[in-house]
Formats: structure tokens, sequence, C-alpha cells
């Protein structure tokens, strides 16, 4: 039986799509062979602290489902000292290396200078590459040849980002769309995001965490949201979580979200996700349901929501449930802005529901839908179904490692509120331009506790 559009646009790779949505490809075949030629060969040294392998296995996690000609690892067995714990139904991690292997990166015996590199710590490297690297609330990517940061704190976030960031700029060299890509020297200050970052304050180490927050959506932008809380230094007392979500895990997933694996298909989305943030000592509460305004929120539930969600409809009604703070992050969908990134913070100077156009007023989608590429005219002579080929042209482009980033940023704009950093309400960027990025400061949130816990000590 010949697969139809619909289950091909569940399984259907969001990256792959990209090279079909610009006419590179004119099949998923030929779009297999071009991200075949993408691969990437992670450096590091012994003795990584913490923070610095948060760094690397974010790359690995990131890099794995977009450098389809393989991701390897370079580098000596030590102690896991990131608070990864695996997923529920798997072995726990001996140790870095068979943490690595079992995320489905192979090990080298040497270094290979036909592949670019991405180093983590103090180890060095010849040939083509970049170095991520992190202080405090501070991540960067520099050029091979630079002294790392003084990668010191206990700030999680940062490091995702670092991790996240190397990889985006490892993609868009392989991808011939930025020509400074891997030659620049680029970075952001989750602690003061209107300084450039080579000027930023490293900012404090995290003395207090969230201790809760509800998570409206578990798809690609929600489970960003989890991998960055559940590599938080979170000890004995337990994070509160509401996970909302209605979707099922497809295929697709696989290919733009942190935690879905393949064993995973067809299960709940929040079942899946509750499953992860358990098996790390969270406590989690399930509704599965789309977000509307026909809810109050508890005076006992989260108050702090964390949005992940596409739909501008959901979008609007963040403000009237009950929330006393909203973070909410979108990405860009096209081929030219699947780096883009913006975060909205609510309460603030401009409501949610000026934020996004009513649905029922707006004059329909205006995003160009590349339906006159071959790829697209292809699966329309062979299918014969119109509808369904729109549809499946009209999907968005992801990448793991843009939700990874945006992740971080929500992450750590509630890391922020937690220690009474500076408030932003709006912050808009791109991975492939960073120096075009717009932050609006905001007044400071209304007085309100949003429940702390202590850190654990390091590991």
């Amino acid at each position: 039986m010949s697969e139809s559009m619909e289950e091909l646009g569940e399984r259907l790779s969001r990256v792959l799509k990209m090279v079909l949505d610009t006419g590179e490809a004119a099949s998923e075949a030929e779009a297999l062979e071009i991200f075949a030629r993408y691969r990437v060969q992670l450096v590091f040294g012994p003795d990584l602290s913490e923070m610095a392998q948060v760094a690397l296995l974010t790359a690995a996690a990131t890099a794995l489902p977009c450098l389809l000609g393989g991701v390897s690892y370079l580098g000596p067995e030590q102690p896991l000292r990131a608070r990864w714990r695996g997923h529920p139904d798997a072995p726990a991690p001996a140790g870095l290396a068979a943490t690595l292997e079992a995320f489905g990166v192979t090990r080298a015996s040497a270094r290979d200078p036909q592949l670019p590199c991405l180093v983590i710590g103090r180890a060095q490297a010849e040939g083509f590459g970049v170095r991520a690297s992190f202080d405090g609330w501070t991540a960067a990517v520099l050029p091979l040849e630079d002294e790392p940061l003084a990668e010191q704190g206990n700030c999680a976030a940062s490091a995702v980002l670092a991790g996240a960031m190397a990889v985006s700029e490892i993609f868009q060299f392989f991808r011939g769309t930025q020509p400074l890509a891997c030659h620049r020297r680029i970075g952001w200050s989750l602690w003061d995001p209107a300084v450039p970052w080579a000027e930023a304050a490293p900012g404090p180490a995290l003395t207090v965490l969230p201790q809760s927050a509800w998570l409206v959506g578990v798809g690609n932008l929600g489970q960003a949201y989890l991998w960055t809380l559940g590599l938080l230094p979170y000890g004995a007392d337990p994070c509160e979580l509401v996970l909302q979500d209605f979707d099922r895990v497809s295929l697709a997933n696989m290919s733009t979200s942190l935690l879905s694996r393949e064993i995973d298909m067809g299960r709940r989305k929040t079942r899946m996700a509750a499953d992860w943030a358990e098996h790390r000592g969270f406590r989690t509460t399930l509704i599965e349901r789309r977000f509307a305004a026909d809810f109050t929120v508890a005076s006992d539930e989260p108050a702090v929501a964390l949005m992940g969600v596409d739909n501008p409809a959901a979008r609007r009604l963040v403000e009237q449930v009950g929330f006393s703070r909203v973070i909410e992050a979108g990405l860009g969908r096209g081929p030219g802005d699947y780096l883009g990134i913006t975060v909205h913070t609510f309460p603030a100077s401009r409501p949610a529901l000026d934020c996004w156009m009513d649905p029922a007023t707006m004059p329909g989608d205006v995003t160009p839908v590349p339906f006159n590429q071959a790829a697209y005219q292809q699966l329309l002579a062979d299918s014969g179904d119109r509808c369904g080929a729109l549809r499946l042209a009209g999907r968005s482009i992801a990448t793991p490692f843009t939700g990874a980033a945006a992740g971080a940023f929500v992450i750590g704009e509630l890391l922020r509120l937690c220690h009474g950093g500076a408030r932003v309400e709006y912050t808009a960027l791109h991975l492939a331009r960073p120096l075009e990025r717009t932050v609006v400061a905001g007044v400071p949130w209304p007085v309100s506790n949003p429940g702390l816990v202590a850190p654990a000590l390091p590991v």
C-alpha cells in the first residue's frame, strides 16, 4: 500500500524538508544524500566539569538529527557529572562515553582532519571547527585558537545555549547560507541580554531554582524547556510540573524534539514527557486537552507558565487564565527564518491580545508555501492528492538546535526572575545574524513568589 500524504507528513523529517522547500532536492532520497554529507567530531579533554558536560550532551543531542553523515567523539572516558539520567526504560549510563554512545555518537580513535570539530572544555584540536564555551550566564562560540571562557558557575541554561549555538554554526557552515559561520566569535548573556556578551558580567551563581512551572505544549519547544530544566542542579526538593498537550508523538518529532524516541511513537506527548521528568525526580500533573480560556489556574497550581505552542489563538489567551507570569517563545518556519527566535514575557506593556492577531480576522496564512518546488509537484503527480501535498508543503521547517537555544533563553528568563535580575519583555534574535537583535526591557515583575527551592551541591 502506498504512503498517503498524511502519513508522509507525520514521518518526514522537518530538517530534510528544508532542501525540498528550497528546491535543492526533488525527493526525500535526494534530501538524505545532501544531509549525509554533514558530519562533525566532538572533541573534549579529561575532567570536564558538570556544565561542560551539559554543553557536550546538548551538542550531541542537537547534532545527531541534522548532521546525518554521523557524529563522532574523541575524548577520554570520565565520570558522568552532568545531571543526565537517560530515559526511564534504558540502563543508567555508566560514564560520559557510554552516555554519548547511548545517544548514537560513535567513538573515534584519532582526530579526522576531514571533519569540522566542535571542541568542549580546554581540549586542543587542529584543523577546522569551533569551540563552545560559557561562563556563568554567558554562552559563546569561538574559533579553535581562542582560549575558552572561564567556564565557572552552575547555570546550565548557558551551557545548553553554548552547545546549541555551536551546532548551529556547524550546520550553517554546511548549508553555505552564512559565510561567517565557524569563522566568528558570537555569544549571548542570559543575565544581561541587552549588553554585548563579551562585556556582560558572568552573573550570580544559582542559589535558588523554580519550584514549579506549567508547560503549555510539550513538542519541540516544550521538550527543549524540559531538557534544560532536567540539567539544572535540582537536589532533594522536587519541581512540580503541569504538562499540557493533546498531541501524540510522531516520527517527524524525532528530527526536532530532544526527548522523543522511536519507542514513543503514538504515545501522548504528555505521558512521554512525564516519564522523562519523573525519572529525574520531578512531580507531574497532565492535562491532555487544548489550551483555552475556559479554565482558571487554581491557587495551589503553578503560577508560572512556559508557553511552547505555535497557535496564535492559544498565545493570545495566556493572560486570561490566571497565571502570574508567562514566558513564551516562538520559532521561525521557513528556509530563511528557521534560525529565528522570539521570546515574550507577560504581563507586559503590550498585552498578548495585541501581540497576535485574532485568527477570525486574519486574512489567511501569508507564509509562502513552496508548492511549486519539484518535490511537491512530484508528490502531487504520484498521489493525485492536491490538498495533502499542499498541506505537506505548508508544514514548518525546524531544527533541534534552534529549539534548544530557544529553551535556554526561556529557562534563562525564568532563572533571572528567580534571582531578581532585570526583566526583558521581548527578545528577537536570529542565530545566523546574532548582532541583529532586539531586546526590549520591561518594568520589574509585580511582587509575587513563584516558588523557589535550593539547588544541590556540585557533582
